[in-house]
């Protein structure tokens, strides 16, 4: 019997397979805890080969290779606004003074790992909790320079 079957395709040696891709996952409800939401085709069929007429995805029957493809579903986006500001300020001859502000995640927006793709795995559809941000907290810098 398989380990685990994820939507995404053969994983390192384990022997992890592709699962069953039978319709179209409708998504309702989407939160990072239930990222494919509570709509009943999010809920996976277990049985290795069967279809219970509901779920979007399943086991594959034993000695068989699921028909899901690469990219089935969408994980959340990452994005990320860095700004920068400066000004150089020419005093006489080759003397300036430069000053600098820099934002790094500027708008400080949070981009949320990928979900659980593990067919038979308890975390199917949810975000661990264990490096589930793959932004960092907004950091603000300043700087000066004088240039001669």
């Amino acid at each position: 019997m398989l380990s685990d079957v994820a939507l995404n395709g053969f994983q390192g040696n384990s022997g992890t397979q592709r699962a069953n891709q039978y319709r179209k996952l409708v998504i309702r409800h989407r939160s990072a805890h239930n990222w494919f939401g509570d709509d009943p085709s999010a809920t996976p069929c277990t049985t290795p080969g069967v279809d219970n007429g509901v779920c979007a995805f399943g086991s594959p029957a034993e000695n068989s290779f699921g028909k899901s493809s690469n990219g089935a579903v969408r994980g959340p986006g990452f994005h990320d606004v860095d700004m920068s500001i400066f000004k150089d300020f020419h005093l006489f001859g080759d003397h300036a003074v430069g000053f600098r502000f820099d934002a790094f995640n500027a708008f400080n927006i949070v981009s949320y790992g990928n979900p659980g793709t593990g067919i038979e795995s308890t975390s199917f559809g949810q975000i661990a909790q264990q490096n589930s941000i793959r932004s960092t907290e907004r950091h603000l810098q300043f700087s000066a320079h004088y240039s001669f």
